[in-house]
């Protein structure tokens, strides 16, 4: 509990962590309400709810690979900032023309997920390398508040059952911007541009 105090008290380690544990909040509330969205909003059986969400697992599993392959070519501050602002417009799909179509709500989720993912890896990596020691602790901590930021978009996401579309868009687009925010005050510190390099 102590070399979690450590770690905790590290203003540089803190900034970050909030901005890169809060995107999850996004992908869990999607994990909670989606099954309910697929199956009771769109009616879809529970067959053709497993190939929507396989889908979106299909569109996960190609997230690193992605990252990796961008960030030999783009500034990898630039692929946070893009992915932020592109979480944010994937909200306002969300909220005004999920409710369309179960394929075109599945077509903006999957992206969405990619934006939650690719950001982690570096994310994690510039987490980490402000913990000199004590990284059991850090990661800790890390997966500790990523969990918790998933708990409470769970939760937020099933405030208003009758509109978990309209909900789920809400969250992500304020995460989005949140994050955006945050990642712009930050972007630009020398305890991120020291360590923010490709893999």
């Amino acid at each position: 509990m102590g070399r979690l105090a450590v770690v905790s008290n590290n203003p540089r380690f803190i900034s970050l962590l909030l901005i890169f544990t809060l995107p999850p909040m996004t992908l869990m509330s999607f994990l909670a309400a989606g099954s309910y969205i697929y199956i009771d909003g769109f009616g879809l059986s529970e067959q053709t709810f497993s190939y929507a969400f396989a889908f979106n697992a299909f569109f996960a599993s190609f997230d690193p690979s992605i990252y990796i392959k961008l960030s030999n070519r783009v500034k990898v501050s630039n692929i946070i900032s893009v992915c932020y602002f592109i979480l944010m417009l994937i909200g306002i799909l969300t909220y005004n023309i999920g409710h369309l179509s179960p394929w075109l709500f599945a077509c903006l989720a999957a992206p969405a997920t990619l934006m939650v993912i690719v950001t982690r890896v570096p994310g994690i990596n510039l987490m980490l390398e402000q913990q000199t020691s004590d990284t059991g602790s850090a990661v800790a901590v890390i997966q500790f508040c990523s969990m918790m930021a998933g708990a409470i978009g769970m939760t937020l996401v099933t405030l208003h059952p009758d509109n978990l579309i309209h909900s789920l868009g809400i969250i992500q687009f304020s995460i989005g911007a949140l994050a955006s925010i945050m990642w712009f005050k930050a972007k630009n510190r020398a305890y991120v541009v020291d360590h923010l390099t490709t893999p």
